[in-house]
């Protein structure tokens, strides 16, 4: 991490908020915002000692921050999240929803209405309330930031773990009504990372590594800092003009199929249109509507 010296800080004197910043994502965005001059709230569940080295490898490098513990699908920690960061900085500038709980359910009998519950409440009502505390403060330079996470996996409704899927769609949905509801004074936005090389995915064999990263065009796995360096940019006066939009941090897992998935396929396609033939539907002349093209 540099110097906050050293970099065209582009947070200066900015306060923020991350959610479940004390690993993965959101210690790469608390780190990196830090380094752009902001100073940070670094919310953890239960990991202390892993938030309290995020605090204190910024103040190593002349920034500001404090941790504090609070559970985002408890509606009774949301408000030690925003009391304490006026208590310490005196304003809110950006909020950052990172925090989110993934049970995985390989089968739809895993899925308990326990796992529902929780999943539901740290990845949309516990952002939604948490928001709503936040607004006041946000609103008050008239240039607030809210920022969501939300998955690739909702944009591509994948057939696995439906609670976690459908509460990212919700997510999704509520960005969009919140830019509209809040705008002008406050920005909010939406970060769709794809696979992430984080804490979630250490269980699974290297293989499974492996797989995620053939079916990314890119060929590899997102890494914390790639998504940090997304919410850099929406936190930032350089989207000052954006607002009610997501932001795919995937290697285009949503919007491209990498080729050499299909090469083989590709290689048995025979050029031309000597297919649309006699032989093969039986009459001379055929009209391209006939078949649907």
């Amino acid at each position: 991490m540099a110097s906050a010296k050293d970099v065209d800080q582009k947070l200066r004197d900015k306060v923020a908020v991350i959610t479940g910043s004390s690993r993965g994502m959101g210690r790469a965005a608390a780190l990196l915002f830090a380094e752009h001059g902001a100073n940070v709230v670094v919310n953890y569940h239960g990991n202390k000692k892993a938030a309290d080295q995020v605090v204190e490898k910024i103040e190593e490098t002349g920034g500001s921050a404090i941790a504090i513990q609070a559970d985002i699908g408890k509606m009774e920690d949301l408000p030690k999240i925003v009391d304490g960061c006026i208590d310490k900085f005196g304003k809110l500038d950006i909020l950052y929803h990172n925090a989110a709980m993934h049970y995985v359910c390989p089968n739809l009998e895993d899925v308990t209405e326990e796992v529902w519950d929780m999943t539901y409440n740290s990845v949309i009502k516990g952002p939604f309330f948490l928001s709503k505390l936040a607004i006041p403060h946000l609103r008050k330079n008239g240039n607030g930031c809210l920022i969501f996470t939300s998955t690739s996996s909702a944009g591509t409704a994948t057939p696995v773990d439906p609670h976690y899927v459908t509460a990212k769609n919700a997510v999704t949905a509520l960005y969009r009504v919140l830019a509209g509801w809040l705008s002008p004074e406050i920005r909010v936005n939406c970060i769709v990372p794809g696979f992430v090389k984080t804490d979630m995915f250490r269980h699974h064999p290297p293989e499974m590594w492996e797989n995620f990263a053939k079916q990314v065009p890119m060929n590899r796995m997102a890494t914390p800092l790639d998504v940090a360096k997304a919410a850099l940019f929406l936190a930032s006066s350089d989207a000052e003009y954006i607002t009610g939009v997501e932001i795919p941090v995937d290697g285009g897992r949503m919007s491209a199929i990498p080729r050499r998935l299909i090469e083989q396929s590709v290689q048995m396609m025979k050029a031309g249109t000597e297919t649309y033939s006699k032989d093969a539907y039986g009459k001379d002349n055929i009209d391209f509507m006939d078949v649907g093209l």
